[in-house]
């Protein structure tokens, strides 16, 4: 027999010696109090804990917010561009993601509110949650930003149109340019013939 099929062999062999174990039992957990309820899966002993003030909290959310506004009107002024340009698919493109943008801000709004309740309830937890809520919505509104602006084929990193500059020694003016005379052109020369046949 083959080296190879002595090693598949023996994999399988080992394969199924490993599938038969039998599994670990679960660790059994006490018996819960008398009317209290039953227990959960989920481990939530851990609190979050914020590093931030609620007062800086608030400040960041609005901040945000605020930052949210300055996308949805350069996504409105894409729409704009786009439906004076008579462009559909660019305007599908961007009413989808301008509908998902309010939406966020939307939801952004909604978590601003309850951030301002939780703090004056005293309320860490909920607090902590509405402002990492907001937070990820305005994640989320920078995404559609940037996808806005692909939809209309602009990319953040665009710094110009991009310009050539050709020299060579001798040659005077722009070799890139036309060129009407019928002789060959007097300044480069002409690459050796790639067939022995004319």
């Amino acid at each position: 027999m083959s080296r190879v099929l002595k090693l598949i062999l023996g994999f399988a062999l080992l394969g199924q010696a490993v599938m038969a174990q039998p599994a670990a039992p679960p660790p059994t957990l006490p018996a819960p109090a008398p009317g209290a309820p039953p227990p959960s899966d989920a481990d939530i002993s851990v609190r979050q804990r914020s590093t931030l003030s609620p007062t800086d909290m608030v400040t960041q959310a609005r901040a945000y917010r605020e930052r949210m506004d300055v996308i949805l009107k350069q996504m409105n002024g894409l729409v704009e561009q786009s439906r004076k340009a008579k462009d559909v698919i660019k305007l599908n493109c961007l009413l989808d993601k301008l509908a998902q943008l309010k939406a966020n801000i939307s939801v952004a709004d909604n978590g601003l509110q309850n951030l301002q309740d939780a703090i004056g309830r005293r309320d860490e937890g909920q607090s902590v949650h509405e402002y990492t809520r907001v937070t990820i919505v305005h994640q989320k509104a920078q995404v559609l930003g940037a996808e806005g602006q692909a939809c209309v084929g602009e990319d953040l990193s665009y710094v110009g149109a991009t310009k050539v500059e050709v020299e060579h020694p001798g040659v005077e003016g722009d070799p890139t340019g036309p060129w009407s005379g019928l002789e060959p052109d007097p300044g480069f020369d002409r690459p050796p013939s790639a067939s022995p046949y004319n």
